[in-house]
């Protein structure tokens, strides 16, 4: 009777594991439909909520100063994201921020992560600072903004602090422009800046 040769081990398979099912393996990215189903959703959310309080939707999307509000989006926004980029760097509980999004999200296509980034910008912005900054002024809207950004883990506890912070800046730039031309665009470099940057350097993961 001879000894059977064991079959050499069948590749892991790529991705991440589900957290309901740890024998499934998920996509390390977010899927575009899913994104648009969820935005879509929050603006028209926001933009129920608005005509509810009668609020003037066309005096917060068209800009009164459309050059000043595109430098100071853009100006802020760089800021923000630069400051993501310096602070794992010094910081051990931001690099676990960061490694934790790169395996969510390493995979994301380049494509997709304009689209998820203008998609979070205008949608964010429009329901936070547009709607719920209508009925609940700046700083109640700012903690909530915090608050939302929960940590489903504690590599992410650091997250509402950040989001805090970026939220006050968003709520500032409303403040001064009347408008939501320079916080969506602050909101979609911060997102488009950092999830380009954890693409490049989690693509591949390694433990």
């Amino acid at each position: 009777m001879t000894e059977e040769t064991p079959s050499p081990a069948a590749p892991a398979p790529k991705g991440r594991t589900s957290a309901i099912n740890p024998h499934v393996k998920l996509e390390r990215r977010v899927a575009p439909l899913f994104a648009g189903f969820f935005y879509g959703f929050l603006a028209l959310a926001a933009t129920v909520w608005l005509f509810a309080q009668n609020g003037r939707i066309g005096a917060l999307l068209v800009p009164t100063n459309a050059l000043r509000d595109v430098g100071l989006g853009l100006g802020a926004g760089l800021l923000l994201a630069g400051a993501c980029w310096a602070l794992p760097s010094i910081w051990g509980t931001a690099r676990e921020l960061e490694k934790e999004f790169g395996w969510i999200l390493g995979e994301q296509r380049k494509w997709e992560v304009i689209v998820l980034a203008v998609l979070s910008g205008f949608a964010e912005e429009f329901f936070f600072r547009g709607a719920m900054y209508a009925a609940a002024g700046p700083i109640v809207t700012t903690i909530l903004f915090g608050a939302l950004h929960w940590p489903v883990n504690w590599s992410f506890r650091m997250w509402p602090f950040l989001a805090l912070a970026a939220g006050a800046v968003f709520a500032m730039e409303v403040r001064v422009t009347g408008g939501l031309l320079a916080p969506m665009i602050t909101h979609a470099v911060v997102n488009g800046v950092n999830l380009w940057r954890i693409t490049d350097k989690y693509r591949v993961w390694k433990e």
